[in-house]
């Protein structure tokens, strides 16, 4: 008679052991998973028409329509480890053509009970934790609306707004951008939080050890203190922060940036202002300040902004004798909610630029532009 208990007895013990080899080789329950990447990001389109009026530079033509874009792909992940860590890491790639900067930032972050630690090219505590109005359309406190207003070649040139006093209150010291750096954010403890940063240098996408001796900045410090609480709907946000480079090439003086903020929230809505300061920076040395107010109600909002700034020097040099330049930028901007993630959006705006530097002619732009803002 045949012994069908044998094969049923190996069969048995052989699905033991591809099981247990399963068990074993399984990743525990709530095991951390390798970091995977996701995709994100803005894609913004915009279109407008400008009026300029530049007396001292008869030989261009800027009034006009005009087409701008400004997308960035962002490639994000974390993952928890066991021990309750959260590792993470987010590079941001431009996504128009740029020669100088083709990828924007690109850091890792560790976040815990302890607080939160970046590490790499992003901006430091300075400019991210910094309180200032909110805006719709292009905005003014950034320096994009230059784009619409200046150029190279008008009396009053395009170059030194971003980072700097004369195109906003997000600053940073030596207008350094996204400099390696190393920052570090405490938890957020009866709604206050404190940042910290160093920086080597003021260099980005670099990894050559910084020479003191030649390195135009060196030894960046950045730090800053922010604070959100509601107070039964009433929302109070303000800022605080500071930042210079201990070291400086040659006999050039060591830059020093300071900002400030606050915005009060109420039932939709904002009002707020800002401020920044440079020091011992230059041409850029100067101050800002930016007020305004916004609506929210359903799908819709509308900002009005007003900016101040003012600098030292025009077009990359100092100017024998005085040669400070202001300018005075007013906008009214509004958002409708298209679906999620999508809004379009408009500005329309003024901005007068005067220079008490003799031969230098004021230049006056207004503008009105549309666009479509994309997040994903």
């Amino acid at each position: 008679m045949r012994n069908y208990a044998q094969p049923k007895r190996v069969l048995l013990q052989t699905t033991t052991l591809v099981a247990a080899g399963f068990i074993v080789s399984a990743a525990p329950a709530g095991a951390a998973e390798k970091l995977k990447i996701g995709v994100g990001g803005y894609a913004e389109q915009w279109f407008g028409y400008t009026d300029i009026e530049d007396d001292g530079n008869t030989d261009q033509d800027l009034s006009g329509f005009d087409v701008k874009s400004d997308t960035e792909i962002h490639f994000k992940g974390s993952t928890k480890l066991d021990n309750g860590l959260e590792v993470g890491i987010n590079v941001q790639l431009e996504g128009n053509s740029n020669s100088g900067d083709q990828i924007d930032e690109s850091y890792l972050t560790v976040r815990g009970n302890f607080g939160q630690i970046d590490i790499g090219d992003e901006n430091s505590a300075l400019y991210k934790t910094h309180v200032a109005p909110k805006e719709y359309g292009i905005g003014i406190n950034s320096g994009d609306t230059v784009q619409w207003e200046l150029t190279g070649n008008t009396s009053i040139s395009d170059s030194g707004y971003f980072r700097a006093p004369f195109g906003g209150t997000f600053i940073e010291p030596g207008r350094a951008n996204d400099s390696t750096k190393l920052t570090y954010y405490t938890p957020r403890i009866e709604g206050i939080r404190v940042g910290l940063s160093y920086s080597p240098d003021s260099e980005q996408d670099s990894n050559v050890l910084p020479d003191r001796e030649i390195s135009s900045l060196t030894d960046g410090v950045m730090a800053a203190i922010d604070y959100s609480h509601d107070f039964d709907g009433v929302k109070v946000a303000a800022s605080a922060g500071y930042g210079t480079f201990l070291e400086a090439s040659g006999d050039n003086p060591e830059p020093e940036a300071y900002a400030f903020g606050l915005t009060v929230d109420y039932a939709g809505f904002q009002v707020g202002g800002s401020y920044a300061g440079f020091r011992d920076s230059g041409i850029n040395d100067g101050d800002a300040y930016v007020v305004g107010a916004a609506y929210d109600f359903d799908k819709f909002g509308v900002s009005a902004t007003y900016l101040h700034g003012e600098r030292d020097g025009l077009a990359g040099s100092i100017a024998s004798g005085s040669a400070q330049a202001d300018r005075n930028t007013f906008a009214l901007g509004g958002r409708y909610i298209l679906g999620p993630g999508v809004s379009l959006q408009g500005t329309l705006g003024y901005s007068e630029y005067t220079s008490d530097t003799a031969g230098v002619s004021d230049v006056e732009a207004a503008y009105a532009v549309t666009g479509i803002k994309l997040t994903f």
